[in-house]
């Protein structure tokens, strides 16, 4: 018995060893978990700091998902509508206001609104004798999660999460070389968006002693001024801002499409927030959840997955939501199909917020449970493929033609962190997988951080697995 159990624990040691040479391509502190377990058996294969809590970034995208899933259901669709009373409609005029109620829609677009105002006008209504009313009532709280960076809140990545959303709540432009010396800003004309530039064009040498960036500086109602120095480029640098003050933007959209179909407002576009019993006068639905979860794991759709969080906590509790309530709702519908996130900390759906903590062991009962109950989820269909499609096409972690298409995974990175978390298909069967990087700064050497990276320890830790499941 007494060999048998040494034979045991010298055979795991070196198992152990096997996979922890892989740390040999991180940089010096960086901090590490994984957990890979075999799908069939649900034997654990390798296990390193599974316990340990990390910045998950995006992968927290999968705990939305699967609640979605669980509490929503396939056929849930966001829902806007243009609320009144029918009665009030009389010879071309709508004596009174009228409510256009947002519900955190993240695929509705300006041309949406359009039609939907056109539908209003085919009801009769050529003249609204009253105010337009934007109603926010669906959301409420702030609308940033608590934990995120000040400085990444002016880029469409972290467009507000707010009931009131047009066009994903961002604006596009560019800067173009101007004069050679001071960059040059195009932002299209119909955006209701008011942006300065200053910004010098430098060479790379100015750039660097000058110690200078290009800078953004956030005011009050979607106004914005851009600063600091870029380097000369061969096109246009792209921009994408994004917009601060969801009514303002939305009520400027709204003031312009109703002139444009025209219904004339004798009052003004005001914001309200009051719970609406009034008759739905205009409908319009998003598409499905099947489709939402596909943009937003596929291409890692942060407002998708921040919308989808506040109403679970809304339709959860039967009330506006929020961040707070929404990562209650996530845990407490989780937690009814018996995944226990114990001592995890939610803030969000998205995974922006740099408070969220997830342990490696936490992830994978998720996933467990998403491939156990796939046939009916259907939720690893929209998973990126490695070298095939969303965040996984050019992901140089997944770049390796033993990894291609047989890689399905969640990405999730932000400054310092690189996480993936899914499923890699073997000869030998499934093996379901989680791997944390936090704490991850590249080495500067050019010789060196080729070999030293992350993207060269995520190959050759996938490659391990796929070739375990060949022996």
């Amino acid at each position: 018995m007494y060999k048998i159990l040494v034979s045991f624990f010298f055979c795991s040691t070196l198992w152990a060893n096997e996979w922890q040479d892989l740390e040999r391509f991180l940089p010096p502190g960086t901090q590490l978990s994984y957990l890979v377990v075999d799908a069939a058996t649900q034997k654990t294969v390798v296990s390193h700091h599974a316990n340990t809590l990390r910045t998950p970034a995006s992968v927290q995208k999968v705990l939305t998902a699967l609640a979605a899933k669980i509490y929503l259901g396939d056929d849930f669709r966001f829902e806007t509508s243009i609320r009144g009373s029918r009665d009030k409609i009389s010879l071309g005029n709508y004596q009174g206001s009228l409510s256009f109620q947002f519900v955190g829609d993240p695929t509705l677009l300006r041309v949406d609104i359009r039609k939907m105002l056109l539908r209003l006008k085919s009801l009769g209504i050529k003249n609204i004798k009253g105010d337009f009313l934007l109603n926010s009532h669906a959301f409420n709280g702030y609308q940033w999660s608590n934990g995120q960076a000040w400085n990444d809140l002016g880029v469409c990545y972290t467009a507000p999460s707010h009931a009131i959303i047009v066009n994903k709540n961002c604006v596009l432009g560019n800067l173009g070389r101007g004069d050679g010396k001071t960059a040059s800003l195009f932002i299209p004309p119909y955006e209701p968006m008011r942006i300065s530039s200053d910004v010098q064009i430098v060479s790379v040498e100015e750039k660097q002693k000058a110690f200078c960036d290009l800078e953004i500086t956030r005011h009050e109602n979607n106004r914005y001024h851009l600063w600091g120095c870029m380097v000369p480029r061969s096109g246009a640098f792209p921009l994408a801002f994004a917009v601060n003050d969801p009514f303002n933007y939305a009520a400027e959209i709204i003031r312009s499409e109703l002139k444009r179909v025209g219904i004339k407002l004798t009052g003004q576009v005001r914001e309200d927030s009051a719970y609406l019993v009034s008759d739905k006068l205009v409908t319009h639905q998003s598409i499905t959840l099947d489709r939402l979860l596909l943009q937003m794991l596929k291409n890692s759709d942060n407002l998708i997955a921040d919308s989808l969080f506040k109403t679970l906590g809304a339709h959860y509790f039967n009330t506006s939501g929020n961040f707070r309530n929404g990562a209650l709702a996530l845990k407490l519908i989780l937690e009814k199909q018996g995944i226990d996130l114990g001592n995890s900390y939610i803030v969000d759906g998205s995974g922006l917020s740099r408070h969220n903590l997830m342990s490696s062991k936490l992830f994978m009962k998720v996933l467990n449970y998403i491939y156990k109950h796939d046939k009916t989820l259907h939720i690893l269909a929209s998973f990126p493929i490695a070298g095939k499609d969303g965040t996984l096409k050019y992901h140089r972690g997944v770049h390796d033609t033993l990894l291609t298409e047989k890689v399905i995974a969640k990405t999730g990175s932000m400054k310092g962190v690189s996480n993936l978390l899914g499923r890699v298909s073997t000869a030998r069967g499934d093996m379901l997988f989680v791997v944390l990087l936090n704490a991850y700064v590249p080495l500067k050497s050019a010789s060196v951080s080729v070999l030293v990276s992350k993207d060269h320890f995520q190959r050759e830790f996938l490659k391990r697995i796929v070739l375990l499941g060949n022996d």
